[in-house]
């Protein structure tokens, strides 16, 4: 009951063995990045995911060319991204196709 609660499972239903074994390896993978997200930063994974939801994209479409501008990062974001060997993304990216 811990886990449905921490990844906050209901219930699924699937027709086949194949949906049910992919949506299991689904749940597993994702307590598994949230176990390392917790293990890399120190921190819980509701603060980490509370700061990271806060980066967002703007999409701009200037004659038919899609312009995707990110919001500036907090040092906090920045300090997660680098706990997380994840690369800081771009600030814009113009028709990333």
């Amino acid at each position: 009951d811990e886990l449905k609660n921490m990844l906050n499972l209901r219930p699924v239903y699937h027709s086949t063995d194949v949906g049910v074994k992919g949506h299991v390896f689904v749940c597993i993978l994702a307590l598994l990045l949230r176990r390392l997200m917790e293990r890399e930063t120190d921190e819980s994974f509701e603060s980490v995911f509370e700061e990271l939801k806060e980066l967002k994209v703007n999409v701009i479409d200037l004659e038919g060319e899609k312009i995707f501008q990110r919001n500036r990062l907090t040092s906090t974001q920045e300090d997660l991204l680098e706990s997380l060997k994840v690369k800081r993304p771009p600030k814009i990216l113009v028709n990333p196709e």
